[in-house]
């Protein structure tokens, strides 16, 4: 098919509002519906909700509604505590109703099991989330006391020689686990979705998305033979929208060191994106499978130097301000991937070590060891004429969304992937 394509934007937030805006403007795509969660928002013309003149459609909190609309893809660019609160249901209705998603929340690559995919059993998520550490209000006031009831069922479960058989406290623990925090669907139940709707789903964005499953693996393409793949982000939160995650706390920041750690939520929801990116490179450079590849995450604070207000937090010296996150990826006992992000909140807070980018600011160091060669690749902000404007970050990921629409919608069924496979056009000269 061709343009204009049909487009529903589900959760207008900070980057799906740009995502909106950017396609009212765009002669290539007809929007026809928006799906919002605030009720404010419910009823209003969804070119006043980014500024623009009314175009006569009315955004609406009914998933019904929107399911019953007829469309060619659906951007999709929810919270992304979402991911814990059931949003992989939203997205299997979405797909069984026949509609294409983009994602920026999750899914580049949903074959990858994570500490909460549905295949695991929910003893083993319960031991995980029952050490969850959460701050701020992320996720809510429901996900504490959920947290709580999970703990008295883990103490229940490991307490004295007469506890039930593990079948038995499975049984018991998998209602309350999914009531609390749902499980994601595995990948094989979201092909099945896209192969009954006829449609396709994607995931991308900055990161995940173009910087490793694109441009570090196309870099890997000169290289005979790769040994290990490095990926560094560095960034200053200090200019994020207010929102994003909930506010600097449900990150952490501000807060006092020992409330982060390698359980906090941020690392374990940073857990679905880099385990999916970590598989990605196993597969593409080493062939190995999803279930081939282990995933080691360790994350730890370090106290701010400088007092700091941004985002509507306030970050004392000594809380935390700067947060190193560290996703080693291995293929038995062989190490072939590092991912690591290191943020922090405001330029006098940087944690930056001999070879992380040389900005205040932020930047992306991408290292592959391999022969004949290394290669090192570095983008780095200039720190001089850096405005704090967080906006180019939304911009790159909504244009990797947006640009994607055309391709999803002419795929056959099913999870897509990037095409890293090189492609030629005859030379035309005039």
């Amino acid at each position: 098919m061709t343009g204009p394509y049909r487009l529903i934007i589900w959760g207008p937030g900070d980057m799906g509002g740009r995502a909106l805006r950017t396609a009212l403007e765009s002669p290539d795509f007809e929007v026809v519906g928006v799906k919002v969660f605030s009720p404010h928002k419910h009823g209003v013309d969804i070119g006043e909700l980014v500024g623009l003149p009314p175009v006569g459609i009315a955004a609406t909190t009914s998933k019904a509604e929107i399911l019953a609309l007829d469309a060619d893809c659906v951007v999709h660019t929810p919270t992304t505590p979402a991911l814990v609160q059931g949003a992989d249901a939203d997205v299997l209705e979405l797909l069984e109703s026949g509609k294409n998603v983009v994602s920026a929340a999750a899914y580049h690559n949903p074959a990858m099991p994570t500490w909460l995919t549905e295949t695991r059993p929910a003893l083993d998520v319960l031991s995980t989330v029952s050490r969850m550490r959460v701050t701020g209000n992320a996720f809510g006031p429901q996900l504490p006391h959920a947290l709580t009831a999970l703990k008295t069922l883990m103490r229940v479960a490991d307490s004295g020689p007469a506890r039930p058989a593990r079948s038995v406290l499975e049984r018991l623990a998998e209602p309350v686990v999914d009531r609390a925090i749902p499980r994601r669907a595995s990948g094989a139940r979201l092909q099945a979705a896209c192969e009954r709707g006829g449609v396709s789903l994607h995931g991308t964005g900055l990161h995940p998305g173009l910087m490793v499953e694109q441009l570090l693996l196309r870099l890997a393409g000169l290289l005979d033979e790769v040994r290990e793949v490095k990926f560094l982000e560095v960034g200053d939160l200090s200019s994020a929208p207010d929102g994003m995650w909930g506010g600097l706390a449900s990150l952490g920041f501000g807060m006092p060191l020992s409330a982060v750690d390698s359980d906090h939520a941020i690392a374990l929801m940073q857990h679905f994106y880099f385990d999916a990116v970590l598989s990605n490179v196993g597969h593409v450079l080493f062939g190995a499978s999803a279930d081939q590849v282990r995933v080691e995450r360790h994350v730890y604070p370090v106290p701010a130097r400088v007092r700091i207000e941004a985002g509507g937090s306030v970050i004392e010296p000594g809380s935390v301000g700067a947060i190193h996150m560290s996703y080693r990826g291995y293929i038995g006992d062989r190490l072939f991937m590092t991912n690591a992000e290191c943020w922090h909140v405001g330029p006098g807070n940087a944690h930056l070590g001999p070879d992380h980018p040389r900005s205040l600011a932020g930047g992306h160091v991408i290292t592959l060891d391999g022969s004949p060669a290394r290669i090192e690749m570095r983008n780095e902000l200039d720190d001089e004429t850096y405005s704090g404007d967080w906006s180019a970050v939304t911009d790159i990921s909504v244009k990797a969304m947006l640009d994607v629409v055309p391709a999803l919608c002419a795929a056959p069924p099913g999870v897509a992937t990037p095409d890293l496979t090189p492609r030629y056009r005859l030379e035309t000269t005039a």
